[in-house]
C-alpha cells in the first residue's frame, strides 16, 4: 500500500512538472485581412502589402501562400520571422482582365492555435486611357 502511494505521488508529481512548463509558440498578427482596391484602371497596379507581426514567443515559419486562382501571386518571406519581428505579404493581381473581383489568399504558418490565415482583396478593374499631352501642354507658355 504504501508502495502504491509513493509511486501515485511521484506519478502526480510528474503530471504537475510537464504541465507547469509552457510550450512556446509563433502567432501571426496581421494589421488587416482584407482589402479593397476599389476601381482599378486595366493593366494598372494591382498590388498590396499586408503586414504582420509575430506576437507569439517562438519563430513563425510561413511554410505556403496561395490563391484562389492563377490570376493573383503572393510573395512571402521564406525565413522564420523572430517572435516580435514584423514582415509582409505582397500580393499581385493582374489587372488585364475588367470587371469586379473578389479573390482570397490563403496562408499557412506553423502557429498552432491558427495554421491557415484567409486574406482577402476585392475591387473593379476599368478600361481606361492615360491622358495623352497635346503640343501645348508640353511648352511652357512664356506668358504665364
Amino acid at each position: 500500500m504504501k508502495k502504491s502511494i509513493i509511486i501515485a505521488t511521484i506519478i502526480l508529481a510528474a503530471v504537475f512538472q510537464m504541465s507547469a512548463q509552457e510550450t512556446q509558440s509563433p502567432k501571426i498578427t496581421f494589421e488587416e485581412t482584407a482589402f479593397n482596391f476599389d476601381t482599378i484602371m486595366q493593366n494598372g497596379n494591382g498590388e498590396h502589402v499586408f503586414r504582420f507581426t509575430n506576437t507569439g514567443d517562438a519563430p513563425l515559419l510561413i511554410t505556403s501562400a496561395f490563391s484562389s486562382c492563377g490570376c493573383v501571386v503572393p510573395e512571402w518571406p521564406k525565413e522564420p520571422i523572430s517572435p516580435q519581428a514584423s514582415s509582409s505579404i505582397k500580393v499581385k493581381y493582374n489587372t488585364s482582365k475588367l470587371g469586379s473581383f473578389t479573390k482570397v489568399i490563403v496562408v499557412k504558418t506553423n502557429d498552432m492555435e491558427s495554421p491557415k490565415t484567409v486574406l482577402r482583396i476585392n475591387g473593379v478593374v476599368v478600361e481606361g486611357k492615360e491622358k495623352k499631352q497635346t503640343q501645348n501642354e508640353t511648352k511652357p507658355n512664356k506668358y504665364q
